[in-house]
């Protein structure tokens, strides 16, 4: 017991002088000498030994001490003695060295090397644990936590294990510095928040207020929302990605300007509706059509109106065989614009004849005018050939057959826009 209560009065002394495994020794004469032993105190029991208290460093918690008291010198104790004292000893955990070198606790409840602290003696000594807790007890500042500062016992102002609140409020405190935080409920601050790290949401939303969003402090670009509709960029900064943008629809204001080529999902048929003049697609082939008057169209050098040979049955999508049919004027503008009595011609087994406009070759006739072949009027009066001439070979109209040139047959087509 008076060792426990020297290390208590000196607790920040032996602290500092003692370590894992070297130990501050505590004499009997010391006891004495600081009043916690009578001077008249015998220094050895009734075997001839001398005790001593070895003081050591906690090895988990280097901030607090444990301890072992010994028996040293003097005759060996019988076994009977050592194990009966060892069961009386009330301050500290009672033992005995068995072989010299470890202490046992009474009945044989605990073992410990006495290296551990630093020592050694014979056996058939008595050995008593002295543990932290016996140590931290009983010092003289007890285990309070001290409100006020007090100089040069920094200890007095330190937990050394959690303080439970009991669900009360911790009011007025200046900076709390931790390792973590945990909260079960909303976390409140009126001013700024500053993390040296990320911040992460594990169940939720990062959520902002009024007009506000994501800033980079550094670079001065973001994210916020300032209307129902639209997500914007701080300070109108670009947005940079190696992967996609994708959306319903994609506007740019100013000029769209692409590294590679444009691709278009969309299939149009030409001469079907389509939804703004100007605006670009393709067919099933491949082909560029782009809306025009409200018709997709094929983008090629022939003009709506212009006949074009084709060399098939068929017309291609988008164009009219020139068979001599009507066709709406409202559903395809263009066209009628070529043909205003919404009539195409019949080009059908006839030849295309430039018109005159004025050279006088064909004089009096108009765009789209209709000519009746002239074959019959083949002019021979007979006779009149002479000379190697004779025997010449003579044709004259019988039939309805026609003078004509080597051709080709082709249908003819027209665009429909």
């Amino acid at each position: 017991q008076a060792a426990t209560s020297y290390v208590g009065r000196y607790y920040p002394t032996v602290l500092a002088s003692a370590t894992t495994t070297t130990p501050v020794v505590v004499t009997t004469q010391m006891l004495k000498n600081t009043g916690l032993l009578p001077a008249s105190f015998s220094e050895t029991n009734s075997y001839g030994q001398q005790y001593q208290a070895m003081i050591v460093r906690n090895q988990q918690n280097q901030e607090l001490l444990q301890g072992m008291v010994v028996s040293r010198g003097g005759h060996a104790m019988p076994f009977t003695a050592l194990n009966q004292i060892s069961k009386d000893i009330t301050a500290g955990f009672g033992g005995y060295v068995e072989d010299g070198q470890t202490a046992v606790g009474a009945m044989r409840s605990w073992r410990i090397a006495l290296s551990s602290y630093g020592t050694s003696t014979g056996r058939g000594h008595l050995a008593v644990l002295l543990s932290t807790d016996d140590l931290s007890g009983a010092r003289e500042d007890g285990d309070r936590l001290y409100r006020f500062q007090v100089n040069g016992r920094p200890d007095l102002n330190k937990m050394h294990t959690a303080i439970d609140m009991g669900g009360n409020n911790l009011n007025n405190a200046g900076t709390v510095a931790a390792q973590n935080g945990n909260f079960g409920v909303s976390l409140v601050s009126n001013g700024p928040v500053t993390a040296g790290g990320d911040i992460r949401s594990t169940g939720g939303w990062i959520v902002t207020r009024s007009g506000k969003g994501w800033m980079d402090e550094t670079h001065g670009g973001g994210f916020y929302m300032s209307d129902n509709d639209w997500v914007r960029s701080v300070n109108n900064k670009g947005i940079y990605t190696g992967g996609q943008l994708k959306g319903g629809s994609v506007r740019s204001d100013s000029d769209l300007a692409a590294g590679g080529i444009l691709k278009l999902d969309q299939v149009n048929v030409a001469g079907t509706w389509c939804p703004q003049n100007g605006a670009i697609s393709h067919d099933s082939t491949g082909g560029i059509l782009s809306c025009q008057s409200g018709r997709w169209g094929g983008i090629d050098s022939y003009p709506v109106g212009s006949p074009i040979p084709w060399p098939s049955t068929t017309p291609p999508p988008g164009y009219f065989l020139m068979a001599g049919q009507r066709f709406p004027c409202g559903s395809y503008p263009q066209l009628a614009r070529a043909y205003p009595g919404c009539v195409l011609p019949d080009l059908r087994g006839v030849f295309i004849r430039g018109l005159d406009n004025g050279r006088g070759f064909d004089s009096g006739r108009a765009v789209l005018s209709y000519q009746a072949d002239q074959s019959d009027m083949v002019y021979n009066p007979g006779g009149a050939l002479k000379g190697h001439h004779s025997g010449m070979a003579h044709y004259y109209h019988s039939d309805n057959r026609e003078v004509r040139p080597k051709n080709i047959a082709f249908n003819y087509i027209v665009k429909a826009g």
